[in-house]
């Protein structure tokens, strides 16, 4: 990670700050409305297919913005676009904070999905093509997103001991606090000094990506893994308390071992990736996944789930950036492939999350999380397809 500091301008070091620092304000909050979930569905009167719905909806955010993230970075221009996309993750904790009708919160969830989906493209692609197509960097910047995400459950109990039934909301009002730092920070930034090559803008309207089938067979395991992520981020902490397991704080303890396990897992896979080819590394975190998935189910004691959940946060912490660079170079050559596969991987994340909560209101929430092994077969079965397809190559 030094040496690719030292190889890039300051500032482009400077915009490598902005992503980091908006990574892990999005990892603290994406995790925090996991964690806070139980409380805000007491708080509103919600059950668990509304619950789930709301989950979904900001998948239906994430997935929908991937289509246009594109054109508003060439309207408005990309640090533009990248800021205001980056601070409606505010905006739906204010929403959140402020009302309790369905369609409000739905509303709310949405706009923290639409700030997913840009800032996932935008940093995604600013990192990719700063990085040159090496997988550490991009492990890196995901890192932050787990840093974050580590810390939000313990912010919440802290919250919710200083707080009581109002800690939830004191844990989005501080929420919102960091997400406007990141958002004064990046206004200093100059993300849109360098103009693209000709080259590069005549190939932003090609499509040719759709006749490659790398692009298809890493959006088919992207698309199975955000399945799993989604439904780990909203529903995890729900999972531990309402399965009888785990009280409620152990359960945000226990949520934060996942986070920290994929932080350290990142790490990991940032030197690994120096050694390992990405197709390599996807066939065995795919099928951890599914193993560790199996007893995180099944589990109805405190040492197999605390096994399972740092099992799962190992075996995940790598899919998403070696995810994108199983693609080699591909995302450079077509820059509308990127929101093209954000949009298409999204699809997974918003329709799992909603599926759980609709099994959970009719067979409780143990027989809603079993449906995520269908998604760990075919993360499986994605894997083995990638692993053959580039072995031949």
């Amino acid at each position: 990670m030094k040496a690719f500091l030292s190889s890039i301008s300051r500032n482009k070091r400077f915009v490598v700050a902005e992503l980091f620092l908006v990574y892990f304000a999005h990892g603290l909050g994406s995790i925090m409305l996991g964690s806070v979930l139980p409380d805000l569905r007491a708080a509103y009167g919600l059950d668990y297919q509304l619950g789930g719905t709301l989950i979904s909806s900001q998948s239906v955010g994430y997935l929908g913005i991937g289509l246009l993230s594109g054109i508003l970075a060439v309207k408005w221009g990309l640090k533009r676009a990248y800021l205001i996309l980056y601070y409606l993750f505010a905006v739906g904790f204010v929403m959140l904070l402020t009302g309790g009708s369905p369609l409000w919160l739905l509303a709310a969830m949405f706009l923290t999905g639409i700030s997913k989906g840009g800032i996932t493209d935008y940093n995604n692609r600013v990192m990719s093509e700063y990085a040159n197509g090496s997988a550490t960097p991009l492990n890196m910047l995901h890192a932050a997103f787990a840093f974050g995400a580590c810390v939000a459950p313990l912010a919440v109990l802290a919250c919710q001991k200083l707080g009581g039934e109002n800690g939830w909301r004191l844990a989005l009002e501080i929420a919102v606090v960091l997400l406007t730092f990141g958002l004064v920070f990046g206004l200093f930034m100059k993300m849109d000094e360098e103009k693209p090559a000709e080259s590069t803008q005549k190939s932003a309207t090609d499509y040719g990506f759709f006749r490659e089938r790398l692009f298809w067979l890493t959006t088919a395991l992207c698309f199975f893994y955000e399945a799993v992520e989604a439904s780990m981020m909203g529903w995890l902490t729900t999972f531990y308390i309402d399965s009888g397991v785990l009280a409620a704080g152990a359960a945000q303890i226990v949520t934060s071992l996942l986070w920290i396990s994929l932080l350290v897992g990142r790490f990991s896979c940032s030197v690994i990736a120096a050694r390992f080819r990405p197709w390599q590394m996807i066939t065995v975190m795919c099928f951890g996944i599914a193993a560790f998935l199996v007893l995180l189910v099944l589990g109805t004691s405190l040492p197999v789930l605390i096994v399972a959940t740092i099992g799962l946060g190992l075996c995940m912490s790598g899919m998403y950036g070696t995810t994108v660079s199983n693609a080699g170079d591909l995302f450079s050559r077509y820059p509308a492939s990127m929101g093209i596969y954000v949009t298409l991987n999204g699809l997974g994340a918003a329709a799992a999350p909603a599926a759980i909560g609709v099994a959970a209101n009719h067979g409780g929430i143990r027989i809603g999380f079993a449906l995520l092994l269908i998604a760990a077969a075919m993360l499986v079965v994605s894997a083995l397809c990638n692993m053959r397809y580039l072995k031949k190559r």
